[in-house]
C-alpha cells in the first residue's frame, strides 16, 4: 500500500571461544571465589571452550497519515557477545571490554519503539515524539565490593541480572531561515535487578536500582544564526541529570580497623551536568571557481566555566569521611581553527 511500509529481517549469530584457555570450576551452590575452586579445565590451542548462538529478529513499520505526518513502530532482538563492564567507584570512572566466556552468558535484549513525526513546510519545522521500552537479560554488573583490578578471573567479580529501560524523546528542528537548529528533551529510566537464589548471588539485596548511567532528564539545544552568507554564530547547550553513585553512610572502628557502611546501591546522584559552548564561523570569499575554500572558527568550550563533577569520592580523615568532587574541565577553553576544503565552495 502507498501509505504502509514494512521492513523485516532475521539473522542468526554465533560466538565461539577457542583455546588455549584454563577455566576454573567452582563448588555448586557456593559463591565463585578463590576458596571455592574445586577443579580446572584446560583447553588446547583452537579447542572449543564454549559456544553461544541464537536468532535475532527485527522489524519496522512506517504508516503515513498524510503528506507530512507518519507513525513508526519497530521491534528488534539483540545478542551481545562483546560488552562493557563499567566501574564508577574509583575517582575516575573506568570502562573495560569483556567477551562472553565459559561462566558469563551473553546479554540479550528486546526493544520496542514507536514514534510520531510531522513536518510544517511553511515554517521550515519538523518534529518528532518517540517512546521506547527495552528489556535485557544477563546484564553484567560488578559485585558489591569487587576488587576489579586484583583478579584475572572476571567471574569472581560479576553477577548477571535483568535490566528494564524506558523513555520518551521530543525533538523540534528548524532547517531554514537565518536562525536554524534543533532542541531535544528526553526522559528515560534504566533500572537493574540482580536477584539470585542465594544472598551472594544478589546485588542491593535483590532490589532494583538505577543503572550506572541512568539519567532521567537530558536537554540539548543547538542553534545557529546566520548574519550573512559568511558570518555565523552558533551555540550549544547541554543539561543532564547527574549519574547515580553509591555514597557511604557512616564510618566506625572495630579493634583499630576502619569499617564503612553504604547507602543502597546507586541511590544518590552527583550534581546535574550543565554546559554552554559557543562559536563564531567566518567563511572565506564565495567565488564560484577557486582551488580551495577556507573557514575560520573561534570557539569557546564551557563558556560559563562550570565545574561539572565527573565523580565524587570519599577519604577517611580522623573520625570523618570527607567528600571530594572530581572535574575534568572546569574553566572555559578557547580555541581557534582554520579549515581548508579543496575544490569549489558549494554555498546555499
Amino acid at each position: 500500500f502507498p501509505w504502509l511500509s514494512i521492513y523485516a529481517g532475521l539473522r542468526y549469530s554465533m560466538f565461539t571461544q577457542l583455546g588455549p584457555k584454563m577455566v576454573r570450576l567452582y563448588e555448586a551452590d557456593e559463591a565463585k571465589t578463590d576458596s571455592n575452586v574445586k577443579d580446572s579445565l584446560f583447553f588446547g590451542n583452537n579447542e572449543v571452550v564454549n559456544i553461544e548462538s541464537g536468532p535475532e529478529f527485527r522489524t519496522a513499520i512506517n504508516i503515513k497519515a498524510g503528506k507530512n505526518t507518519s507513525f513508526k513502530l519497530s521491534f528488534s532482538q539483540m545478542r551481545q557477545y562483546l560488552f562493557m563492564l563499567t566501574n564508577t567507584v574509583t575517582i575516575s570512572p573506568t570502562d573495560q571490554w569483556k567477551l562472553a566466556d565459559y561462566h558469563i552468558s551473553p546479554p540479550t535484549g528486546q526493544q520496542y519503539t514507536t514514534g510520531f513525526y510531522h513536518i510544517w513546510p511553511r515554517a521550515g519545522l519538523s518534529g518528532s515524539l518517540e517512546l521506547y521500552y527495552k528489556h535485557a537479560n544477563n546484564v553484567v554488573e560488578f559485585r558489591d565490593g569487587a576488587n576489579f583490578i586484583g583478579s584475572p578471573f572476571t567471574e569472581t567479580l560479576v553477577l548477571q541480572g535483568e535490566q528494564n529501560s524506558y523513555g520518551a524523546e521530543f525533538m523540534l528542528q528548524r532547517t531554514s531561515g537565518r536562525l536554524d537548529g534543533w532542541i531535544s528533551y528526553a526522559y528515560s529510566r534504566s533500572m537493574v535487578q540482580v536477584e539470585g537464589e542465594h544472598a551472594f548471588e544478589s546485588i542491593n539485596r535483590g532490589d532494583p536500582y538505577p543503572s550506572n548511567y541512568d539519567r532521567p532528564h537530558v536537554l540539548n539545544l543547538i542553534w545557529s544564526y546566520h548574519f550573512n552568507r559568511r558570518l555565523t554564530f552558533s551555540s550549544n547547550l547541554v543539561y543532564m541529570t547527574g549519574r547515580p553513585v553509591t555514597f557511604p553512610s557512616s564510618l566506625y572502628y572495630m579493634e583499630d580497623h576502619v569499617f564503612i557502611d553504604y547507602y543502597s546501591k546507586n541511590q544518590v546522584r552527583i550534581p546535574d551536568y550543565f554546559r554552554l559552548d559557543a562559536s563564531l564561523t567566518i567563511e572565506g570569499n564565495l567565488k564560484a571557481h577557486k582551488r580551495f575554500h577556507s573557514t575560520w572558527s573561534l570557539n569557546v568550550y564551557n563558556a560559563l566555566g562550570r565545574n561539572n563533577p565527573q565523580s565524587i569520592f570519599f577519604e577517611p580523615e580522623l573520625n570523618f569521611l570527607k567528600g571530594y568532587s572530581f572535574s575534568v574541565i572546569g574553566v572555559p577553553i578557547f580555541t581557534v581553527a582554520w579549515n581548508i576544503k579543496l575544490g569549489n565552495y558549494e554555498s546555499n
